[in-house]
């Protein structure tokens, strides 16, 4: 049988076909079926503008997004506006999808994506690009935008990955950059307003990047390139465009939304818990690091605003966990206090508070007394480098004495095991930085024997280093899959205490990473021929099929060396000179330059004290 009725192409139709034959065939079906606690459903016929918001990864993932329960709750609190879910199908639901001839739908009322005005999507990382085109192909979209008319919604693309837009430019209609809370509404009433004065595509496009600061719609913009390829310019093909186009940040987070009554899964999914964010963006300035780049100034909520949410999201989800988030939630003015507070008022109820992980130093040291007292369990840190001298070339200036004596006040306050995240392959790393972290692992895990206890389990994970825009690191050569195979195993042959667990991440999802997370326009070829040839879930390990994308590359004529393991000069254009963070050019090249003489540059956790660094993102001293 297949969807051949239009009739069936519609909500409660549609859903009793697909409950019919086509869940029972496939692998956790209640991920595909909507009705879960708290969803909203609206009228599709009394909104003004119909948005379907999704991830181009499995429901587990995107259901674990803060970024998409934010936007859920955003566009659903507007009487006029309607929002509803959509994710990536697993081969199993896509190939039975594609048997059946059903489009993809909507979670909450199981209306073809392609009947949205907007379909909006969060992206994270770059292993999800394949996804955004069985996602369109599925919808009976076009893949790419050019080749799309009134027929079909608007496709917007946001996430940390679209501060590398060039890669997805030819199938994305527009980019959004930065902070979502007012960005989301702004765009959608625009859409709105241009739809209702019977405007063409096109125009809509225009008005949209001409008038929305933070919207990045790359068919506006053209690049040029020298005979080796690499860009020299990059300019707006329309007047009144800006250049670069620069992110939106929420000035005050104490006053943007926040849902306290989030949608509840019916299956197990990633991060089964209450999750606030009490602060965004991070005030240490690690080198390597684009999330808190690309998220600057900080911002935070006030111990009472934090309890309030917390008190409601317990309330309203029942979930026994609640999660403090931010890039660096010890850096949070008042963390110790908050943690108290929290503990204070849930602890008989049964609800644990957990971190993630913690910044070495005196907070590492305070807190684990308040973290363990409902649920002791382990403790999660990232050291990043394992010398000093290589942690001062990233600007994480931690003393190997502060990390020991925090530990040690964990495992006295009754943590049991550690977590410890290092990354591989950083700028002026040597082989003895690389033996260091099995030395440094080694020291964590007897440091407990100093409770008079056993040695801890101490479970280290290793990173390959993969350089990303709009941080000081962007122009720098990456590590070739042999090269990180060779100081993998030298890393692995550090670790000599028998409580130490090493895992190392997958090389060849790196080396792909690296390649589209600074890629330009040309790779949009690569992906659809990989896509063509069955590419899927590449961020999943054991879904890589990379020769498939070497074999891309060699059909599309292009070198994936060349787009991974070259280092950029400071003079070229690069790839995602449209766009801007807000963090400026000038501050990302003194900061390389300050890492080569293993400089440190202090923290801006207070501004009023210490001297601005002048990155440009708070706008407080000219960068």
């Amino acid at each position: 049988m297949s969807v051949n009725d239009p009739a069936l192409l519609r909500g409660c139709a549609l859903r009793r076909y697909v409950e019919a034959h086509i869940l029972p065939y496939v692998e956790t079906p209640a991920q595909y079926t909507g009705g879960e606690q708290n969803q909203i459903v609206k009228d599709h016929a009394a909104a003004r503008i119909r948005v379907v918001l999704g991830m181009p990864d499995t429901y587990a993932v995107g259901m674990s997004s803060l970024g998409i329960r934010i936007l859920y709750h955003v566009w659903n609190s507007r009487p006029d506006t309607l929002c509803e879910r959509v994710f990536a199908p697993w081969p199993d639901m896509e190939a039975r999808m594609r048997e059946h001839r059903a489009p993809l739908y909507s979670l909450e009322t199981f209306t073809p994506v392609r009947d949205f005005d907007v379909f909006a999507l969060s992206v994270g990382y770059e292993g999800g690009f394949t996804n955004i085109l069985t996602m369109l192909d599925l919808a009976g979209m076009p893949l790419r935008a050019a080749e799309r008319t009134a027929r079909d919604p608007l496709v917007i693309m946001g996430g940390h990955a679209a501060f590398a837009p060039e890669p997805m430019a030819d199938f994305i209609d527009a980019f959004c950059l930065g902070d979502g809370e007012e960005l989301a509404v702004e765009i959608t009433d625009k859409i709105a307003d241009l739809k209702a004065q019977g405007l063409d595509r096109e125009t809509v496009l225009y008005r949209l990047a001409r008038e929305v600061p933070g919207v990045y719609v790359p068919r506006f913009y053209r690049f040029e390139y020298a005979p080796d390829n690499t860009a020299t310019a990059v300019a707006p093909l329309r007047e009144g465009l800006p250049l670069p186009v620069r992110r939106r940040a929420v000035a005050d987070l104490e006053t943007a939304p926040f849902p306290t009554a989030p949608i509840v899964p019916w299956v197990e999914i990633v991060h089964e818990r209450f999750s606030i964010e009490i602060m965004r963006g991070c005030v240490n300035g690690c080198r390597f690091c684009q999330a808190g780049m690309i998220t600057r100034p900080r911002r935070q909520r006030t111990v009472e605003t934090v309890m309030r949410l917390a008190k409601e999201g317990a309330a309203n989800t029942g979930y026994d966990e609640l999660g403090l988030l931010s890039l660096s939630s010890s850096d949070y003015a008042g963390i110790a206090d908050l943690a108290r507070r929290l503990n204070d008022h849930f602890e008989a109820q049964g609800v644990s508070v957990s971190l993630p992980s913690l910044r070495i130093g005196t907070a590492l040291a305070a807190l684990p007394k308040e973290m363990s007292r409902v649920r002791k369990g382990g403790l999660t840190i990232a050291p990043e480098a394992a010398s000093e001298r290589l942690r001062r070339i990233i600007n994480k200036p931690v003393r190997d004495d502060d990390l020991l004596e925090g530990c040690r006040q964990a495992y006295l306050h009754g943590y049991d095991h550690v977590k410890l995240y290092f990354m591989l392959g950083l700028p002026g790393e040597t082989d003895d930085d690389l033996r260091a972290i099995g030395r440094l692992s080694g020291r964590i895990a007897l440091e407990r024997t100093k409770a008079n206890k056993g040695p801890a389990k101490v479970a280290v994970s290793v990173a390959n280093f993969v350089p990303k825009a709009h941080t000081p690191f962007e122009r720098v050569a990456m590590l070739s899959r042999e090269e990180w195979k060779r100081r993998q195993n030298i890393v692995r042959d550090s670790a000599r205490a028998r409580s130490v667990q090493m895992k190392f991440h997958h090389r060849d999802t790196s080396y792909l990473e690296g390649i589209l997370a600074r890629g330009d326009r040309r790779l949009g070829r690569v992906i659809e021929e990989a896509w063509r040839s069955s590419a899927r879930f590449d961020g999943w390990e054991e879904h890589l099929k990379l020769d498939m994308w070497l074999e891309a590359f060699k059909r599309c004529g292009l070198d994936p060396d060349w787009y991974a393991l070259r280092e950029r000069s400071q003079t070229e254009v690069l790839p995602w000179a449209a766009v801007s963070s807000g963090v400026s050019e000038a501050f990302l090249k003194r900061e390389y330059e300050r890492s080569l003489q293993g400089l440190v540059t202090p923290s801006c956790a207070d501004p009023d004290k210490d001297p601005c660094s002048g990155c440009g993102a708070c706008r407080r001293t000219p960068a």
